[in-house]
């Protein structure tokens, strides 16, 4: 299975900087200036159960882009005006991969599987195993890392990617009549 998508999200809240107000010099607000666009593809690929064995695997490849992440991701950098460059949004994750494994035994009639004794002993039992790996979401790197912000930063904003992450869950059940 192939899948493609496209998002606009236009006026999304910003903070934003009015310039040369009388007797406040820079008066700071929130309006609807904020836009992005995330695009992206997904294959997939399923695999029926096949006796005692059901797989599902699928890749995203995604480009999250925008203005700002959040409403105050130009707090600090609208002295200049507001940026209209678009960067990477905060909740970007360029590749995706997630898979699932499950291999199961039936009862009575259906089960395949070993007997001690006369006894299907793994009758209703089964196996999943799940993995989701996803690449690192980006960050701006500060020069000088502090508690709330940053003293000046390296690179563009959210120019850094974190490592990927990888996760895997196994589960096992077995069901009693």
């Amino acid at each position: 299975k192939f899948s493609a998508y496209y998002r606009e999200m236009r006026d999304v809240i910003q903070r934003r900087t009015i310039r040369f107000v009388p007797d406040v010099n820079n008066y700071d607000t929130y309006g609807n200036v904020d836009f992005g666009t995330v695009k992206g593809f997904t294959m997939q690929y399923d695999l029926r159960r096949i006796q005692n064995t059901e797989l599902r695997l699928a890749y995203t490849l995604q480009f999250a882009d925008g203005t700002g992440s959040d409403q105050n991701s130009q707090r600090g950098l609208t002295r200049r005006g507001n940026i209209r460059s678009l960067f990477p949004l905060s909740y970007d994750e360029r590749h995706n991969i997630s898979g699932i494994l499950d291999y199961r035994f039936a009862s009575g009639k259906q089960y395949n599987g070993p007997s001690i004794g006369g006894k299907d002993i793994l009758a209703n039992f089964g196996a999943n195993l799940q993995l989701i790996a996803a690449s690192g979401r980006p960050y701006t790197a500060t020069v000088q890392p502090t508690r709330f912000s940053g003293s000046g930063t390296v690179g563009a904003i959210n120019g850094n990617r974190k490592p990927w992450r990888t996760t895997l869950d196994l589960r096992l059940d077995k069901s009693f009549n």
